[in-house]
């Protein structure tokens, strides 16, 4: 009889992220205003080549799109792996964005240093509700932000997150994550 999916699963790559430095950022405007903010996990971001509008030379929308994919692939590499992910695997669990709403604030060029945060703001029914921002580094300029919805999927579809989870987020961003009504709400940041 094989083994069950992800029964040898491990956290393999401790790092698995283009684009975003795994060390702790340098002082800048950018990570003060973040921190003040209440983000607890900042990096700071280097574009790829692959980023660049070919006509413009400053950032593709895409581009805004895949940092933050990668700032939340970070915010668990740095702070909730080998455990978080090892689970994830193990259950044969896919963690889904159901939801992802970018606000651009402003143009961001190829030549310019950034900064982006991740934490969980909310839980709202069987999702988890994360915030996301991107600020130039050396003016703390906002660049864009985005809100999440992100769901765990098993075999039998969408299912809850396990408490011990959000235990580990509270402990992580130092407060616990509120539960919210499970209603359809305006886009924009959550309550």
């Amino acid at each position: 009889m094989p083994t069950p999916r992800g029964q040898a699963a491990d956290w393999g790559d401790p790092w698995p992220v283009q684009g975003v430095r795994r060390a702790e950022p340098e002082p800048s405007p950018g990570v003060a205003a973040l921190a003040g903010d209440g983000f607890v996990a900042v990096f700071e971001v280097e574009t790829l080549e692959t980023d660049r509008d070919e006509y413009q030379d400053h950032l593709n929308n895409a581009a805004v799109v895949r940092i933050f994919n990668e700032l939340r692939t970070a915010y668990v590499a740095a702070r909730f792996a080998p455990d978080w992910p090892r689970y994830v695997r193990r259950q044969g669990l896919t963690v889904a964005v159901r939801e992802l709403h970018v606000l651009y604030e402003s143009e961001g060029w190829m030549h310019e240093r950034y900064v982006g945060a991740t934490r969980v703001v909310a839980r709202r029914g069987k999702a988890a509700v994360l915030e996301q921002r991107l600020v130039e580094a050396s003016t703390a300029r906002p660049l864009a932000r985005a809100w999440i919805l992100q769901l765990l999927v098993g075999a039998d579809g969408v299912t809850d997150w396990p408490d011990w989870y959000f235990e580990l987020v509270a402990e992580v961003q130092g407060a616990p994550v509120p539960a919210v009504a499970a209603t359809r709400t305006p886009w924009g940041p959550p309550p």
